[in-house]
């Protein structure tokens, strides 16, 4: 199964498809796919190094397009090891691209590349790809949920992050692809405002993830994930829609 995880920036995608590639990888193997040009700590979080990019691998980003026509199937797990890494309990890494220097120009071939990929990357029937998205919804504009399963929409407590949320839900039903909402940073006394303002907009979430310090607390120490109470409430979403 192929999800891609998206939302405005700040939402917390990134702690969520960890939480996500945690939970899943106890029922098989699992790949988290950083397609985020800018995240740059994400494979610190699992306590891995930081491997090299596929578009890198492909032969930077000039040549990404010639690099995928090469591929009608891809495996990421079958990449040398200096393009993936590997924790312990069975989650695999790998990042699409980062922008790198100034002037390096825009994000595109990484773009182009995240949307060729996941119509290209091959999994068993027990297998999970978990893609950490760019914010916003440009992606959409690139096409990129082309090929994925579902679309998982993270939501924190702003007006922004409903509004995005909306536009999401309109276009993954226009192109006939599932998708779940899930609200994320929820404490007690915002999460009846949450609940209305979803409501008011014709949506409802599947799943509350609860505030916990612990996020942010490893977030800023920028090391090894730590998420508290937010792990079981992502087990239930599991449980319930995947």
């Amino acid at each position: 199964m192929k999800l891609l995880i998206g939302g405005k920036g700040g939402a917390g995608k990134s702690a969520i498809s960890l939480l996500l590639a945690k939970e899943l990888c106890k029922k098989g193997n699992t790949i988290l796919l950083d397609s985020d040009e800018s995240n740059r700590l994400l494979p610190k979080t699992l306590g891995l190094e930081t491997p090299d990019t596929i578009a890198n691998y492909l032969g930077g980003r000039a040549k990404v397009r010639e690099g995928i026509s090469d591929y009608e199937k891809i495996n990421l797990n079958e990449l040398p090891p200096e393009y993936i890494s590997k924790t312990e309990d069975g989650i695999t890494y790998a990042a699409v691209g980062k922008i790198e220097e100034y002037g390096e120009g825009c994000a595109c071939p990484y773009g182009f590349l995240s949307k060729e990929l996941l119509k290209r990357i091959t999994l068993t029937t027990d297998e999970y790809l978990i893609v950490d998205a760019e914010a916003g919804i440009e992606h959409l504009g690139r096409g990129v949920e082309e090929g994925i399963d579902k679309l998982i929409v993270v939501i924190d407590p702003t007006a922004e992050g409903i509004e995005i949320a909306k536009k999401l839900v309109s276009e993954a039903e226009r192109i006939g692809k599932p998708i779940h909402l899930i609200l994320n940073k929820v404490t007690p006394d915002v999460e009846s405002v949450m609940k209305s303002k979803l409501k008011s907009e014709g949506l409802k979430a599947d799943a509350l993830i609860r505030y916990a310090p612990e996020i942010f607390q490893s977030s800023l120490m920028g090391g090894l994930f730590n998420a508290g109470k937010a792990s079981e409430d992502v087990s239930g979403f599991i449980e319930a829609n995947l």
